[in-house]
């Protein structure tokens, strides 16, 4: 069996909530400031927890991949 490190895993929670987040939230927290990435705690918080025990570190590297995964994928782009 592959043994993941720590990052594979917080890797692998970030896919599973955006797996799991409809269309419309993605593209709402995608186009979110950086310095609004709190209101994802707030929202995501007990999934999270229920997931892993994270630490107050883990939980913050797991807010901002999920907001930078989510702007690379979901960012709304004007198109002319």
């Amino acid at each position: 069996m592959k043994e993941h490190s720590h990052k594979d895993t917080l890797d692998q929670i970030v896919d599973e909530i955006i797996s799991e987040l409809p269309l419309e939230e993605k593209v709402s927290l995608a186009n979110m400031g950086e310095d609004n990435i709190e209101v994802l705690q707030s929202v995501l918080d007990l999934y999270i927890r229920s997931k892993i025990d994270p630490d107050d570190e883990e939980y913050t590297v797991i807010m901002k991949m999920l907001w930078e995964k989510l702007q690379k994928t979901h960012r709304l782009m004007i198109v002319k």
